[in-house]
């Protein structure tokens, strides 16, 4: 605001500039430019111009435009009036042309300078809330992408498939033993390497879930009726590391129990660039551990799917007494 004032050029001997109805009416306009960049920046932006409300923010920032144009006028008694406006007693000479402008260039040659200003300060307050929108979305997407990676290396996952190795190896062959052990190995491989990566094949999404129900099945007894499965081409697409784990391992948490009939469908349907995840499972009488009570799992999901696919994914969970099921929809493209 004071820039202008002491960098705009003026005679020496112009002692009374900075009491000047112009130096006035410049500071009050640059005031109310000030109170516009918050206004904007704080409300405007958030409020309206994100919600895609484009029309309704033209209308107010061309309303806080002719605010500054016209007050620090109206305060300052600085109207523009066109020169045959001005006092009939002294006329210019008849050899003497006058240029004649319509009314409102005038008024336009006074506020010239502003319009640059006003133009700059819309662009600067948008692009700023646009990069802080963005920082906000990156910082939400990598803390969104560290939980996923903490729940996949819990304990109670590693425990129970330990256990159940253990059980493999007294029990049968040490090739059951073996393969149990490689399939967790590539667990772990896939979840330490590949998820720090924004997208991966959708093989070897597929590849990390059938290896986790091969692990699962390990403590299934026969009363748990388990059905899964693939269709359509999974070749060529990719898909955010994680994405469909969350709700298999839902099923597999809140529908087993061994004293109970258990029932657990899951089915992967790739239609062209369409993935469709069923999920669905009875609901049984099941201990958790503290940390597995948290109920943020889901809320999780939804978070990374908002981020990684915004206006791309449909989810539908719908659950009663008995049952628990969902349906998620993703266009991978």
């Amino acid at each position: 605001m004071t820039i202008p004032i002491f960098l705009f050029p003026h005679p020496p001997e112009d002692l009374f500039f900075l009491t000047a109805r112009p130096t006035q009416r410049d500071f009050i306009a640059n005031v109310l430019m000030l109170v516009f960049f918050y206004l904007n920046y704080y409300f405007l932006i958030p409020e309206i111009y994100f919600k895609k409300k484009y029309i309704i923010y033209g209308f107010c920032v061309a309303v806080c435009f002719l605010m500054i144009s016209f007050l620090p006028s109206v305060f300052t008694g600085r109207l523009p009036i066109p020169p045959n406006e001005v006092a009939i007693a002294a006329p210019p000479p008849a050899t003497e042309w006058v240029p004649i402008k319509p009314p409102g260039s005038y008024f336009i040659d006074e506020i010239r300078h502003h319009i640059f200003l006003f133009a700059a300060v819309v662009l600067f307050s948008v692009l700023l809330r646009i990069r802080g929108r963005l920082l906000h979305t990156e910082q939400a997407r990598y803390n969104a992408e560290l939980t996923s990676l903490k729940d996949q290396i819990n304990p109670h996952f590693l425990f129970n498939t330990l256990n159940g190795i253990y059980a493999l190896a007294v029990r049968d062959k040490s090739s059951a033993t073996a393969t149990s052990i490689l399939k967790l190995s590539g667990l772990m491989r896939y979840v330490v390497t590949e998820t720090g990566n924004g997208f991966v094949s959708l093989e070897k999404e597929i590849t990390y879930i059938n290896d986790y129900i091969e692990l699962q099945k390990m403590r299934l007894d026969k009363r748990v009726q388990l059905s899964y499965g693939v269709t359509g081409s999974i070749a060529d697409q990719k898909i955010a590391p994680l994405t469909l784990i969350p709700f298999i391992e839902n099923a597999f948490k809140h529908g087993v129990n061994p004293d109970e009939d258990s029932s657990i469908n899951i089915l992967i349907e790739i239609k062209k660039d369409q993935l469709k995840l069923t999920v669905e499972n009875n609901k049984v009488k099941v201990v958790l551990n503290a940390f597995e009570k948290s109920g943020k799992g889901i809320q999780n999901t939804k978070s990374r799917l908002q981020l990684l696919y915004p206006s791309k994914y449909f989810l539908i969970l719908n659950e009663d007494e008995n049952h628990f099921r969902m349906q998620l929809t993703i266009h991978l493209t």
